[in-house]
């Protein structure tokens, strides 16, 4: 059957500053009980009466789980813009489950508020959290920073049980933030003093360590603003979090999917109202069954953690198999320019317009773009291609990066040399064979090479056969650049639904 869609409000950019602003969410006056947060607990009364800013974007997670739930016993991790940005945390945690729930420039408050519906739903057996920061930088008192985290604490033991590991990062002493730092420091000796009370709170250091290198922290550990981590700040978490959490958490180990040679997903991402795009039917001219994104609009975001429905094959059986957002995207198409008139003698099977003139894009540094397919076989052997094309004069390259087997590419989307006049509309990425990891999941890189902007538009999967990592090790990928190769009868292409003007 066709997966199901979902129709949600749209998202607000996250704040990555210290000042509320036009991209932050403000002034939501939809409850914290809205979304399941109903406990009493100690510590929880200036909490009860917090008004949250991201109401909507709890809500999209809460909908989205309700549709399929994620991985059974994860590791939630929960927090501020540092846990939303935290772009390799699905394929470094990936023996964990990882559930990434991040919401830029949340406070810890609405983390905890939000409790119930970020992280006890999930059953998870440990919380990993970061947030406290945009609390002080609001002006709250330590004093009050520490009792919400009390208050998070007490909810997530009411819910869960009182031995389920917390793992709380330190706010960091971040140079654009420095002359806050002793206000933040107060919150990190009182969250210390609470593990020294209670075995299930672990207190992990990173002020220590980035203090190591000077006062303010080198810059190296932080990205351009001088308050989100860079690479080597995250590279500190880890060092910190990985012994940490296996040992407060041990990873189990983990049901593996089956899926027999043959097998074939199509995804369609993608805005889906009029104007910018439309759902690919199921099934569609050439029979095929396609798996849509979520309802959303032009322009939304679409933030890390955010996952599809279960996935059905080209024929519409059921596969186990999903996609969750590891680094976040921004969703646009047709009136701005995607693929509207695919020619199935240049695309083959995968020439159907409501997929090629739609897409996600990313932007570099914040919405980064990436994403996992999860629940695949890890023993067998996968050909993975990827399209994407946008229509504009200016040259944009979008590079694409399979983890697990270093493999990387480029697709020119737009500009001239791009397919037959400015848009690609030709050429498909495709990597083969692709091994997903030990845990079954495949991760895929989605970055700006060339222009502002770096696209995907759909994905197709193919199961090519079995035994690979028993036989090799693993994958001796490689990398081509191919018009699709699936044979197709003579079509009759679907007209968009509206005639956009160009950009």
């Amino acid at each position: 059957m066709l997966v199901v869609l979902l129709a949600c409000a749209a998202p607000a950019t996250d704040s990555v500053g210290t000042d509320p602003g036009p991209s932050d969410r403000n002034g939501s006056d939809t409850a914290a009980s809205d979304t399941g947060d109903t406990a009493a607990t100690p510590h929880c009364a200036e909490v009860d009466g917090f008004v949250p800013q991201y109401a909507a974007e709890v809500a999209r997670f809460v909908a989205e789980d309700t549709l399929a739930p994620g991985p059974e016993a994860p590791v939630v991790f929960v927090g501020s813009s540092s846990i939303r940005r935290w772009e390799e945390l699905h394929r470094t945690y990936a023996d964990h489950g990882p559930v990434q729930r991040g919401l830029g420039g949340a406070q810890l408050g609405e983390v905890a508020a939000a409790a119930d519906a970020l992280v006890v739903r999930h059953a998870p057996r440990a919380v990993v959290v970061f947030a406290g920061t945009n609390d002080v930088a609001a002006g709250v008192g330590a004093d009050v920073v520490i009792e919400r985290f009390r208050c998070f604490r007490d909810r997530v033991a009411t819910g869960l049980g009182a031995d389920v590991p917390v793992l709380f990062f330190g706010i960091t002493p971040a140079p654009a933030r420095w002359d806050q730092w002793e206000e933040a420091n107060a919150v990190n000796r009182g969250v210390q003093a609470l593990a020294a009370d209670d075995p299930a709170i672990h207190y992990l250091d990173a002020p220590r360590v980035f203090l190591a290198t000077g006062t303010p922290p080198d810059a190296s550990l932080f990205a351009g603003d001088g308050l989100h981590l860079s690479a080597a700040g995250y590279a500190v978490w880890n060092d910190l979090l990985r012994p940490a959490l296996d040992a407060a958490a041990p990873a189990p180990a983990r049901t593996l999917g089956t899926l027999t040679p043959g097998t074939r997903l199509l995804i369609d991402l993608g805005p889906s109202n009029a104007e910018d795009g439309e759902l690919t039917p199921s099934p569609d001219h050439l029979g095929q069954w396609w798996n849509n994104w979520h309802a959303i609009q032009g322009g939304d975001e679409v933030l890390p953690g955010e996952h599809s429905v279960r996935l059905v094959d080209d024929a519409g059986g059921a596969t186990g198999v999903d996609l969750v957002v590891t680094g976040g995207f921004f969703a646009n198409g047709r009136s701005n320019g995607g693929l509207l008139w695919p020619d199935a003698a240049r695309l083959g099977a995968l020439a159907v317009g409501s997929a090629t003139g739609d897409y996600f894009y990313a932007v570099p540094d914040d919405q980064t773009g990436g994403i996992a397919l999860r629940g695949l076989d890890p023993d067998r052997r996968y050909t993975l291609r990827l399209f994407a094309a946008r229509d504009d004069p200016e040259r944009r390259v979008t590079r694409y990066t399979v983890y697990g087997v270093g493999e990387s590419t480029t697709l020119q989307t737009s500009g001239a040399g791009s397919g037959s006049g400015t848009t690609n509309d030709d050429t498909v990425v495709e990597f083969t064979p692709v091994v997903p990891d030990p845990y079954g999941n495949l991760h895929v890189d989605v970055s700006v090479e060339e222009g502002p902007y770096a696209y995907l538009s759909l994905v197709e999967l193919i199961v090519t056969d079995g035994g690979a990592r028993a036989a090799t090790g693993r994958s001796p990928s490689g990398v081509r650049r191919t018009v699709h190769e699936f044979q197709v009868p003579p079509l009759t292409l679907r007209e968009p639904v509206s005639n956009p003007t160009a950009p």
